[in-house]
Formats: C-alpha cells, structure tokens, sequence
C-alpha cells in the first residue's frame, strides 16, 4: 500500500498532457504519440521492445513479441498546457529592458483510451503471432485562452475580456496484426480510421459597454474518413539487440466548416470546406539489452516527418501555416531499468523541431515506474516540456483605443507542457 500511495502521488504532483495544443497550430494540431505509459516514460523511444496494443500507433510488428493470451489496456490522459504572455518594455534607449506578464492560463483536459490485444499460440497458424484493435488519441486540439484588458489608470479594472477557445479531439480507430516471417524477422501492419469535430470561438466582451462586443463562432465536421495506414518490421540480431522500423502513410482530413458572416446586424451561419493534409513519417528504432543483474534497457528513436510536402487550404488567415511549413525531426532516447521484483523504472528525452517553425526545437523529460500483480499490471508516467517564442499580439490594440507598432508589437510567450498517462493491463494465458 505504501508503494502505491508513493506512486499516485508521484503522477498527481507531475501528470499532465497527452498531446500539447497551441493556439499557433489550429485546427492542423500537434500529435505527441503516448499510446501507454511506457512509451511516456521512454519520451517516445521504444517502438521495436513496445510488444502491447499501443504498437498500433508505433511499430506494429513489435506485437509479434508479446506472451501468448489475451491483452486489455485503458489508459487516463490528463493534459496541462500553461501560457504565460508578456509584453516589452523598452529603456529611453529603446531597448528592451524586461517583459511585463499580462496573461497567465493553465488549463488541463482529460480523455480515455484503450485496446483489446490477442497472441495465439497455435500451431494452425504459423505465421499470425498477434491482432488487436484499439481507440487511441490522434491529435487533442482543446486550447483555452483568457486575458483581460486594462487600461493604464487607477482603479485598474479591468475595461474587457478576451477569450480564444477551441473544443475537440481526433481519435483514430485502429485494426492490426503482427506475423513472424521467419525467426528473428517479424512484420506488422496497421490500418485506423480517423474521427472527430472541432469547434473555434473568438471573443471579446466589454465590462460597461457591450454594444461594443465581438464574437466569431465556427464548427468542423469530418466530411471523409481519413484511413491512416502504416507498416513495421522488427529484426532481432541478437539476445541483446533489436533494429526495426516502420512508416505511416499521408493522408487528408476533409472539414466541411459552418462560419459566420456579418452583413450589417444580421449573422448568417454560411459553408465553407477545409482541406488538411497529414505528412508521411518514417522512424527507426534500436533498442540493446546490458547483460547485468539488473537489466537495463537502451531503447532510441529516430522520427522524420514531411511536413514540407503537405497542402493546407484553409478559410481562415493563418499565416503560420498557409505560408508552408517545415519537415520535423524527433530524437528520442529512453532507459528502461527492470529490478529484482520485476518493478520498472524509466527515464526519456526528446528532442523535436516544429512543423510551424524548425529553428523552435524543444526537448521533453519523462519519467515513469509501474507495480504488478499475477493477472494485471499499472503503469504511471509523467513528462515536462518548454518553449519560448516571440509573437505579435493575438487581440489588436486598436480595438481598445491603444496601439503597438513595430518590435513593441512582438510579445513574448512561454508554453508550459506537462504530459502525464495512468495505464491499466489486464491479461489472462
């Protein structure tokens, strides 16, 4: 009991997100693939040694590996983003000399996910080693934004408040299966189906005068069904050493998107269609195996990304999409320590570039541990990550009677990421 209090402590005081929205990457969204609390607690390594169902958004051929039974996974996903924006303030040399703070958010959302995993051990079927099904997160794009406008005087109450908020999620349904081609060669593929709806919401509401107020509204509706296809292959060289590697398809998600038009007093709700290319990704895994009492496991992951190669039509004005975005490459470095009692403990790093701008690289840490029983097993994982960046305002002066011009213009922003995953497996021979 003692163990298990230390462990739910350990997940309350550092969980978080799953996958980080930003405001910049809307309605595209920015995918972080934690299909379990492993793959959390390796920073994303891990993809050849990951024998469970979450292999489905990995490497599907590691399904080969698992022990023959039947597999359940559900996994809880709590998700923190905190936004701190700040403006410059200039020295009578019209230099920058500090940045004031003028909004702070923390917002956290929660989602589920799960599988069902089946490893036959039948002599009838000499290749088929493993077939699952399971819902897992694509991309989460729930952002909430809040600030509230001042004026320089006293009282300092506030004179309005600016809200930005998006509202759902992508969740791809996925079938797949692993084979052993011959021994120390096993293959796998996957194919997932990609649903969900988004709303955006823009305001801004006056505290004494609301013939002044502004808010803008649209929803995106799936009008396809995106089919997400991929393919694995894993190659044990020997006892201590594993390659691998595998490639997901592109493919498109299609909106059709009801959005506002004012015509003097009157709003009308009118259609429109959104078109969101998904780039191909290719990664290779390693993972080596120390021969030592206490085994230790290297696992690193190499992800390319061809964003470059991607269409977005879009309705709206979104320049940090529509003017073309960047290839990203993932760098991902995890150790897996099994101890005596069979008890886990992880330890990862990242390092990923943006697909909106390569030079804003970040790197992530992870951590996670995990206790077992004869039929069941809990993992806990938890991560952090942060960028800054400078960015023009996202509500205009102008609509308060102010105005920026030039670098005064360009606020500084700092994104928080926390990752957090509770991972429940239940399995019977």
């Amino acid at each position: 009991m003692k163990q298990f209090f230390c462990i739910f402590l350990f997940t309350i005081l550092f969980g978080g997100v799953l996958s980080a929205q930003s405001y910049l990457a809307f309605p595209v969204g920015e995918s972080w693939r934690f299909p379990d609390a492993r793959t959390l607690g390796l920073a994303g390594a891990g993809s050849v040694s990951n024998s469970s169902a979450g292999a489905l958004l990995l490497n599907p051929a590691a399904m080969a590996a698992n022990e023959p039974g039947i597999h359940a996974n559900a996994n809880l996903r709590a998700r923190s983003l905190e936004e701190r924006r700040a403006f410059p303030v200039f020295d009578r040399f019209n230099d920058i000399n500090s940045f004031g703070i003028y909004a702070v958010n923390d917002n956290w959302f929660a989602n589920l996910q799960g599988s069902v995993q089946y490893n036959p051990d039948l002599a009838s079927v000499p290749f088929l080693k493993s077939v699952a099904i399971g819902v897992f997160e694509e991309t989460d794009l729930n952002y909430d934004y809040e600030e509230e406008v001042r004026e320089n005087i006293f009282p300092d109450d506030p004179m309005a408040i600016n809200r930005i908020k998006f509202d759902g999620r992508l969740m791809r349904y996925s079938f797949g299966a692993a084979f052993n081609v011959f021994q120390p060669l096993n293959v796998g593929f996957q194919l997932g189906m990609i649903r969900g709806d988004i709303m955006q919401e823009r305001s801004v509401t006056f505290i004494d005068d609301d013939t002044n107020n502004q808010a803008v509204m649209s929803n995106r509706e799936l009008s396809n069904s995106p089919l997400v296809a991929s393919v694995g292959a894993t190659y044990q060289i020997n006892p201590h050493t594993q390659l691998g590697g595998h490639l997901q398809l592109p493919y498109s998600a299609e909106y059709g998107v009801s959005f506002p038009v004012v015509t003097g007093n009157i709003v009308d709700a009118l259609p429109g269609s959104e078109t969101i290319e998904y780039p191909m990704q290719a990664t290779l895994g390693f993972e080596y195996r120390a021969q030592q009492i206490v085994q230790a496991r290297l696992n690193v992951d190499v992800s390319y990304e061809w964003w470059s190669q991607t269409d977005q039509q879009l309705l709206y004005d979104n320049s940090d999409i529509a003017n073309g975005l960047d290839d990203v490459l993932k760098i991902a470095t995890g150790i897996e320590h099994i101890f005596f009692n069979q008890v886990p403990f992880r330890v990862g790093i990242q390092y990923r570039t943006s697909f909106l701008e390569r030079t804003n690289a970040r790197v992530m840490f992870a951590a996670g541990t995990g206790f077992h029983g004869k039929f069941w097993e809990v993992d806990l994982s938890a991560g952090f990550s942060r960028l800054d960046y400078r960015h023009s305002d996202l509500f205009a002066d102008e609509l308060f009677g102010g105005s920026r011009t030039g670098t005064a213009a360009i606020d500084n922003v700092s994104e928080s990421y926390f990752f957090g995953i509770a991972n429940v497996r239940f399995f019977k021979k």
